[in-house]
């Protein structure tokens, strides 16, 4: 099963290993954390917009990293 975009964000919160794969790589990070393609082209397309967006209607205020 797939993992959320919202599990990815908060786990790049806490996980110093996984945000360092990020900086180096978004788009292969997400797609080897298990994210839908939908997700990694998110990512993809910086789309930081709908991103926070997802988390606002969550009630949640995550970290973004805009590489």
């Amino acid at each position: 099963m797939a993992k959320s975009l919202e599990d990815f964000l908060i786990e790049l919160d806490t996980n110093s290993d996984l945000m360092k794969a990020y900086e180096k790589d978004p788009v292969g990070t997400a797609e080897q954390y298990g994210l839908s393609e939908e997700d990694v082209k998110l990512i993809k397309d910086k789309n930081w917009e709908e991103i926070e967006k997802r988390f606002a209607d969550q009630n949640k205020a995550p970290r973004v990293v805009h590489c």
